[in-house]
């Protein structure tokens, strides 16, 4: 081959290398703390880096396994997220629900990379288990319709780029609660079902009389906690 030909070949491989991207979340369904969007982008040539580090949805590992891999995949990758406090969870739940304000938070960071490069693969984790509804809805809030989505249930499991995206969501999530921690003290994870948050959140409201800024008025664990409140008031005034 021409060696100039050659030259040119490898330069255009190098300005116009398919960009891959991943898209999950942590947070949807905890009462405390906040819901985390992440992106992370690669090009496709380097992928071979994220195999490598022997990658699994962010549920399957570790804390500490966790928090090293957030520091390798940030070295590897360019990595973005969006924190949706829980103040703005309840404010975002009176107009729309869960799944347009994650969808809403998904279009925005994945938009980001679309002005950048338009030769793009975005993987993303459906929130939805009606796959192809949720890639409708995704890619009608796209600045270019015609970008390769691959949404799936549970993509975090089977793909290495949206693993690294729940990874990052993960720990900066647990960040935030441990913060949390440092004010309020034992809250648990923050999921409805976890004992220790259940026993913070009921000691909290019967002696505060409401709930705390970190929590999500709008979920029912928080209704009901303010509901005994009120009927204990209502209680009290009868007897």
């Amino acid at each position: 081959m021409n060696e100039d030909i050659k030259n040119n070949l490898n330069n255009l491989d190098e300005f116009s290398g398919k960009i891959i991207v991943g898209l999950d979340e942590a947070g949807r369904g905890p009462v405390i703390g906040p819901m985390v969007i992440a992106s992370v982008k690669i090009n496709e040539k380097d992928l071979y880096k994220l195999q490598d580090l022997g990658l699994k949805d962010s549920k399957q590992l570790s804390k500490k396994k966790r928090e090293e891999l957030y520091v390798k995949i940030s070295e590897i990758c360019n990595v973005k997220k969006i924190v949706i406090a829980p103040e703005k969870i309840d404010e975002q739940m009176e107009i729309t629900n869960l799944n347009k304000i994650e969808l809403s938070a998904f279009s925005k960071l994945a938009n980001h990379f679309i002005k950048e490069n338009e030769n793009i693969s975005i993987y993303i984790d459906a929130c939805s288990s009606n796959e192809q509804s949720f890639s409708n809805q995704f890619k009608a809030k796209l600045i270019n319709k015609n970008v390769e989505i691959i949404a799936e249930h549970k993509a975090d499991e089977n793909y290495k780029i949206v693993s690294a995206a729940s990874i990052i969501a993960k720990v900066t999530r647990d960040n935030v609660i441990e913060e949390y921690k440092k004010t309020f003290g034992e809250i648990g994870s923050g999921y409805p079902s976890d004992p220790k948050t259940k026993k913070f959140l009921k000691k909290y409201v019967h002696e505060n009389k409401g709930l705390p800024k970190i929590a999500r008025k709008s979920w029912a664990t928080s209704k009901n906690l303010l509901k005994e409140i009120e009927e204990s008031k209502i209680f009290q005034w009868v007897k």
